[in-house]
């Protein structure tokens, strides 16, 4: 057994034995409150946990893998579409987290959709969103598994289904096992781990290269065009922008990061969460992307461009150093998927069965829950097995679907009192039908080159506030619950 190997399965232990304590955890928690503890921990967690929690839950297999990658596919123009990440716990946070956290207080919201619910009282809308989310997230999740599946076969030398295995099966039993408090304890964990594997990566790379000056100049000479913040007019300025909206601004509704703020105590938590992980997320961004980069002048022609980051830890690293930065690239991976499951879990489990009008025991509700999270990761693990080329495209994908769908009902509906459940159907059937046409028939919707999900997001948003404006007002309970509005006497 190599070094990076053995390293590597000990932090595979640590997280068996999370899963097993946070269980015992969860078996202990009365019926009529499980759902509060499996789905949010019963609201206790700390600003750390939570800045972990938004950070390397949005930060998934698109930071540790395929950043690098299409940093050493297209240069030191991917690390400035890459670097607008930082924005990710502050956008989710500030403009969500705060109204999500009172929110759920006032009306008892558990998961994603009971906001929804909440906001809306409507079983199409919940229904609806229900779908769209397992439909995005599933293929989302399958990529995380291909990253990591890869890590593990560049640094350990297993086959891809068996290193496909190692890496999806310890998540399935800390979620499976522990819900929200077992993944929150995993993510604390896994937190250090990425850090210090990507401080020590970044390290290794520099060194290697020679510095900053010496990769420059080999990089220079393979291909200017590496260096330029376009790749010379292959990217253009508007999808630099649309991109840098897709993983700054519109991640601002998507679920799995409103689960953090579903989850804090306190303002004070929520505060230290914003600064934290706007921190965390830079760090992990920047030196994953400059490290990809500067691999290119130390392996010129690498055939997978997604190999880079494992190709570097086992090169410019000794083995146990090497196994630590698999731990860290694989545990980023691993807390986005934990943090989907139990996003699609609620979706499933919780929300729809209410809404479809199945009325289930306390007990049953608690093994629907874990049956539907082994199944959605099951399916997940499925399609993973396919081994898609370049994850970045298919996490965009999802990212822009969710972002269309759920941006303008989120922010809008959290903070303009009359938007109501037809503007927020409409600007979700609207969206994702204009998304679609997108990628389909009309790829013309991605105005002046930018990526679809920007414009398809600004028209649902419109489409959202013009029904709005047509049909009726949402009633006097929901101003109450969502902004203190007394009824009229």
């Amino acid at each position: 057994m190599n070094l990076a190997l053995a390293s590597f399965l000990a932090y595979t232990l640590v997280l068996i034995a999370i899963g097993l304590w946070s269980y015992r955890i969860v078996e202990k928690v009365p019926i009529a409150k499980y759902e509060d503890e499996f789905y949010t921990a019963g609201r206790g967690l700390g600003g750390v946990m939570v800045a972990l929690i938004i950070a390397a839950g949005m930060a998934s297999a698109g930071t540790f893998i395929a950043g690098p990658g299409m940093c050493y596919a297209y240069g030191y123009s991917w690390v400035l579409i890459n670097v607008t990440q930082t924005f990710l716990s502050l956008m989710l946070l500030a403009t969500v987290g705060i109204m999500v956290g009172l929110v759920a207080r006032r009306a008892n919201v558990i998961t994603y959709l009971d906001i929804y619910r909440a906001r809306y009282q409507s079983k199409a809308v919940v229904l609806v969103m229900a779908a769209l989310v397992a439909l995005l997230l599933i293929p989302y999740m399958a990529t995380q598994f291909v990253g990591a599946a890869r890590v593990i076969v560049q640094m350990t030398g297993m086959g891809y289904v068996a290193s496909l295995a190692l890496g999806s099966g310890v998540v399935l039993i800390y979620c499976v096992l522990g819900g929200m408090r077992g993944t929150a304890v995993a993510t604390l964990l896994q937190g250090v781990v990425i850090t210090v594997g990507t401080v020590m990566l970044f390290a290794g790379t520099y060194r290697a290269a020679g510095g900053f000056a010496a990769s420059t100049a080999a990089i220079a000479a393979l291909d200017p065009k590496f260096l330029s913040p376009t790749m010379h007019g292959e990217f253009s300025w508007p999808f630099i922008f649309s991109v840098s909206c897709l993983s700054g601004y519109l991640v601002a509704g998507s679920p799995h990061g409103t689960l953090g703020a579903l989850s804090y105590k306190n303002t004070i938590a929520l505060k230290r969460a914003i600064w934290i992980g706007g921190i965390l997320v830079f760090v992990w961004t920047i030196l994953l992307c400059v490290a990809g980069t500067m691999g290119r002048a130390l392996i010129p022609n690498l055939e997978v461009a997604d190999e880079i980051a494992p190709w570097l830890a086992m090169n410019v690293l000794p083995g146990p150093l090497a196994g630590i930065v698999l731990a860290g690239i694989v545990a980023g991976i691993q807390t986005t998927v934990a943090a989907m499951a139990i996003v699609i879990t609620s979706c499933i489990a919780r929300n729809a069965v209410k809404e479809l009008g199945l009325e289930l025991t306390g007990q049953q509700m608690k093994t629907l829950s874990r049956v539907t999270m082994t199944v959605c990761l099951g399916a997940a693990i499925a399609l993973a097995l396919t081994q898609p080329p370049l994850v970045q495209w298919i996490i965009f994908f999802s990212l822009g679907g969710i972002g269309t769908s759920s941006l303008a009902p989120i922010v809008l509906g959290l903070y303009w009192k009359r938007g109501n459940h037809w503007g927020a159907l409409a600007a979700i059937g609207f969206g994702m039908t204009l998304y679609v046409l997108a990628f389909t028939a009309l790829p013309g919707i991605g105005l002046w080159g930018m990526h679809p999900a920007l414009p398809c997001a600004v028209a649902a948003a419109v489409v959202y506030v013009l029904v709005s404006l047509a049909t009726p007002p949402p009633s006097a309970e929901i101003a109450r619950t969502f902004w203190g509005v007394p009824e009229k006497s």
